[in-house]
């Protein structure tokens, strides 16, 4: 009898970086868009529809919302812009987040 446990457990120790989708959303933004451009359009229009769900990326999903399906050149921009968008926003977290030293002329 198999251990179900052991392999569940085993899925769920895995990092978060065995997911391309996530090496992807972190990587250097020096070189992205070149990248991007290399990459095929279904591998583009997959990631935006991991990233954000409710939106009309795949083919199917656009289908089934009577809208123009996305060409290669929109999904790189739209890629491109959410990774940055993604990196702008932690930079920020980061920022915020750290300690704050107010400073008082006496």
């Amino acid at each position: 009898m198999e251990n179900k446990f052991k392999a569940n457990r085993e899925f769920t120790s895995r990092s978060i970086w065995s997911d391309w989708r996530e090496q992807l959303k972190e990587s250097e933004i020096n070189g992205l868009l070149q990248r991007l451009e290399v990459m095929d359009r279904e591998v583009l229009l997959d990631w935006l529809q991991w990233h954000n769900p409710k939106g009309n990326y795949t083919d199917h999903k656009c289908m089934e919302n009577n809208v123009k399906p996305l060409c290669k050149s929109k999904a790189v921009e739209y890629t491109y812009r959410e990774i940055l968008r993604s990196h702008t926003k932690k930079q920020f977290n980061s920022i915020s987040n750290g300690p704050i030293q107010l400073m008082f002329n006496n």
